[in-house]
């Protein structure tokens, strides 16, 4: 997994999943920011022991109407 963006602990993070495109928008507890951003980086990540998983998908990118919601929910 690869982390692209980040704003306080909202994160989008885009990878692979079963050899696929995935992305996920994941709530990382406060508390727990720092672990995730040393471990992100790595082969293998369990997103949900961060934090929450707030919205994924297939593909490169999320969908346009997604990324409206995370905007309009946690801008």
């Amino acid at each position: 997994m690869m982390k692209i963006t980040g704003r306080n602990n909202l994160f989008l993070v885009k990878g692979k999943n079963d050899g696929s495109d995935a992305w996920y928008y994941i709530m990382v507890d406060k508390l727990k920011v720092s672990l995730y951003e040393k471990d992100v980086d790595g082969d293998f990540i369990k997103l949900g022991k961060y934090g929450k998983i707030l919205y994924s998908g297939w593909g490169e990118e999320p969908p346009e109407e997604i990324k409206d919601k995370i905007k309009e929910e946690y801008s």
